[in-house]
């Protein structure tokens, strides 16, 4: 593998009307896009098949979190891969790939939505950990970063956080046990004790 490589990869979970979207905005033919998805029952999977040969998806299933499962993504990216996350809910623009063709394979690079390491700098730290919610803050600030780019590089597809929420869910039980786990991971993620 060469230094060069590029390796986006995800989790999703019920994200069947909006991963083509997001598919095809990070999408480059040179890019390995690795996604992982959390048994969701809304057709994401079976539409993910259909776009697998089209966008030369690598396909895997894990229950997980978002946390574990960018991290199942990460560890199947080529071995010295420069890699970047990306969310199946989310349409990246132009500057999403500027700053990954532009950054240098021994730095760490933080903009909106997104982060720029190579795969085994991010392993090295300890990967992503098993938080629902905040799992992006909590990996900057463990992992931390050499340059932080001031530039918009996405648009969430879902504009309200609840209806965003309510999709992955069956019920209103499993939505207040949803919207409970998330405000534990915040704090876990953001590092809030119980004094702030």
């Amino acid at each position: 593998m060469s230094n060069d490589e590029v390796c986006l990869y995800a989790t999703v979970f019920n994200n069947a009307n909006t991963l083509e979207e997001a598919i095809k905005s990070v999408w480059r033919p040179n890019y390995t896009i690795v996604i992982t998805d959390n048994y969701s029952f809304d057709g994401t999977w079976e539409k993910l098949q259909e776009l697998r040969k089209e966008y030369n998806l690598l396909l895997y299933r894990l229950k997980s979190s978002r946390g574990k499962g960018r991290d199942y993504s990460l560890r199947r990216c080529p071995d010295n891969s420069k890699t970047a996350h990306f969310d199946l809910d989310t349409r990246y623009n132009e500057n999403f790939h500027k700053i990954i063709e532009w950054s240098p394979n021994d730095k760490i690079i933080l903009a909106h939505h997104l982060f720029v390491a190579r795969k085994d700098v991010i392993l090295s730290k300890g990967g992503w950990r098993d938080l629902n919610f905040g799992e992006d803050y909590e990996m900057n600030a463990r992992v931390g970063f050499d340059y932080f780019i001031t530039v918009i590089t996405a648009t969430n597809l879902y504009k309200m956080s609840r209806k965003r929420e309510k999709r992955y869910v069956k019920n209103k039980i499993q939505y207040y046990y949803r919207s409970f786990r998330n405000e534990v991971d915040r704090i876990r993620g953001i590092g809030y004790n119980l004094m702030k």
